[in-house]
């Protein structure tokens, strides 16, 4: 006597295909990123655009069909790396129940971590770079000063309480350049910059609260 036994076969549901946009957003986030890898370890007089193709697995023609020229993938890349600075910010949230205080020694050590980080260092072998290379220079006036007012705009999210408080934003970028100006004794020594920290930062929370202060005391 024979059984017949009937298999039945669940077809597994297709992958959605990606999009051509989403495609090219992959490749030219993979480049960027790569990018930023490649100054990081190799340095900016290192960093060749066939690397970067390679870093990031695709051919030279395809880097090349995203960015016309290197000057425009390093530019594109400071403004990459100002936005992952930001979205990295975001990511921590700000919570406003906290005092002034407790927010700025927060926002500052997120901040230092960023500094120490290789956004920061890939950034910076642009900027030097920049110093004798008049066509980077040109390209990466506007894409600075996109990033610092990325930066400052945070100040507003981070202190409600004092955002129509005029010099709130030169608080924040002057924050910012003690930060960076630290940041650059890590090159040579990073215990250096490390023990200067602490006081720094108690110095900026300071400011802060001094800031916060004379606009209660005001009439």
């Amino acid at each position: 006597m024979y059984t017949l036994v009937m298999v039945t076969t669940v077809a597994e549901p297709s992958r959605k295909r990606r999009t051509q946009a989403e495609r090219r957003a992959t490749t030219r986030a993979a480049l960027l990123d790569a990018t930023i890898d490649s100054l990081v370890e190799d340095g900016y007089a290192n960093t060749t655009t066939r690397g970067i193709a390679t870093r990031a697995g695709v051919t030279p023609g395809a880097l090349q069909h995203h960015f016309a020229s290197k000057v425009e993938l390093l530019s594109a890349t400071r403004r990459h790396i100002s936005e992952r600075i930001v979205r990295d910010i975001g990511a921590h949230g700000v919570d406003t129940s906290l005092s002034i205080p407790k927010r700025t020694e927060l926002f500052l050590d997120r901040m230092w971590d960023l500094f120490k980080g290789p956004l920061f260092q890939a950034g910076m072998e642009l900027w030097v770079a920049a110093r004798t290379d008049p066509e980077l220079r040109g390209n990466l006036v506007e894409v600075q000063r996109y990033g610092a007012r990325r930066i400052v705009a945070a100040g507003p999210i981070l202190y409600p309480e004092l955002a129509n408080r005029p010099g709130l934003a030169e608080l924040i970028a002057t924050g910012q350049a003690t930060l960076r100006g630290l940041a650059l004794l890590r090159f040579v020594n990073d215990a250096d910059a490390d023990r200067v920290w602490p006081a720094t930062r108690a110095h900026l929370i300071a400011l802060t609260i001094q800031f916060s202060d004379a606009g209660e005391a005001s009439p």
